[in-house]
């Protein structure tokens, strides 16, 4: 896109002067964007006239935006859309395209890229945590004392945590330099810290009492049962289990994609797994907890809740003395949605199931090349699952 300077008579003030604009042309679009500078006389070139009041003082003034935008636009201007491009050189004419954007817009911006909605979300957290800490911020802003500050100012919360809202501002940072829209990059100078997590699995024994204990309400045994569903569903993620739907099962298999990696992942549905599933049968999806709550995230939470309440309860006095408090205690202490997919790894490990195998089983590895591959796949898991499946059920 070309630029060419033009005094716009056309809107000539009372004192003689008629402002200075730059006129942009190219790829079938054309717009106009005042200098902030006036004139009486046209513009010879790039220079105004010697006749022009104050023509010397106007012209460094008139140079110095030009060579700004000049450099503008061989670094950047071809590779914007022209709304986003017509804002920058606006900026730049009134010398404010320092604050041109803010860090907080280049994350959402990058948040709108992403297709999966749990990548989005991340990115849009991440936006909210830096609008809370320094909303005017931009990439010129950031430095090392500028993400200590923002670690800072989350307050109490995991080093992980802080990890996960760091890497997504850096990512925003690479992304923003290959466009060529900074050359700033503060993580040169600065590490992102992060920590082990502790795999959340149990014993097989465990697992057993578990699955044993004799519970006297239908709510309790519904989420030990869907527990126990995802454990011999080769530890299914949660969320892909809920948004199963029936004609994902079909000839004693589950076939559908993953929703953190969309690759296709087949497993075999043993005889223990489809008892559950025939037991909570839902209308839309496989299964109904979703025909009851809005959404994953909302029955995760009542899943976890009820999972730390697997076990004997006490009737204990409330604040007045009255015996209503219940008083849970769970036969084992700490499990989550998440232990049963840890548990099945572990038990596998355990039967020296190879570790390839059982990355294949978690859905953490898969080919999608040919069909006598995923048939030689296919085998491995089931042989797999029996193996588990069968030594659970031993005792």
């Amino acid at each position: 896109m070309k630029y060419r300077i033009y005094v716009d008579f056309t809107k000539k003030k009372k004192d003689g002067t008629a402002p200075v604009v730059l006129i942009f042309e190219g790829n079938s679009k054309r717009f106009k964007l005042s200098t902030g500078l006036c004139a009486v006389n046209n513009i010879v070139g790039r220079a105004f006239q010697k006749g022009e009041p104050c023509a010397t003082a106007k012209n460094a003034v008139l140079a110095k935006k030009l060579l700004a935008v000049d450099q503008f636009m061989l670094l950047r201007g071809d590779n914007m859309p022209v709304d986003e491009l017509k804002d920058e050189l606006r900026l730049i004419l009134s010398n404010r395209q320092k604050s041109a954007k803010t860090l907080v817009h280049y994350i959402e911006r990058f948040a709108d890229t992403k297709e999966r909605k749990g990548t989005r979300d991340l990115y849009d957290l991440a936006a909210r945590k830096v609008a809370s800490y320094d909303a005017k911020a931009t990439f010129e802003d950031v430095d090392v004392r500028w993400l200590d500050g923002f670690v800072r100012s989350m307050g109490d919360v995991s080093v992980n945590y802080q990890s996960i809202m760091l890497r997504n501002i850096r990512t925003v940072f690479n992304w923003a330099i290959d466009n060529e829209w900074t050359d700033k990059y503060p993580f040169r100078r600065y590490k992102i810290k992060s920590e082990k997590v502790a795999i959340n699995n149990i014993t097989v024994e465990q697992l057993r009492a578990v699955r044993d204990y004799p519970l006297d309400d239908d709510w309790r045994c519904m989420y030990r049962d869907l527990f126990m569903l995802v454990f011999y569903l080769c530890g299914i993620n949660p969320v892909d289990l809920l948004h199963l739907k029936k004609e994902n099962m079909k000839n004693g298999r589950i076939r559908y994609k993953r929703a953190k990696t969309g690759r296709l992942y087949d497993i075999p549905v043993p005889t223990e797994a489809r008892k559950i599933i025939e037991r909570y049968k839902g209308k839309e999806w496989l299964l109904c907890p979703l025909d009851r709550f809005g959404s994953h995230k909302d029955f995760d939470a009542h899943w976890n809740a009820a999972l730390k309440k697997i076990g004997p309860v006490r009737i204990v006095p409330d604040k007045v003395g009255r015996m209503r408090k219940m008083e849970w205690e769970p036969i084992v202490d700490g499990m989550t949605i998440y232990t049963a997919r840890y548990t099945f790894a572990s038990i596998g490990a355990e039967l020296d199931i190879p570790r390839e195998t059982i990355a294949l089983c978690l859905g953490h590895a898969w080919t999608d090349v040919t069909s006598r591959y995923i048939s030689y796949d296919n085998k491995k898991i089931d042989g797999a699952v029996k193996k588990i499946v069968g030594y659970v059920n031993k005792a």
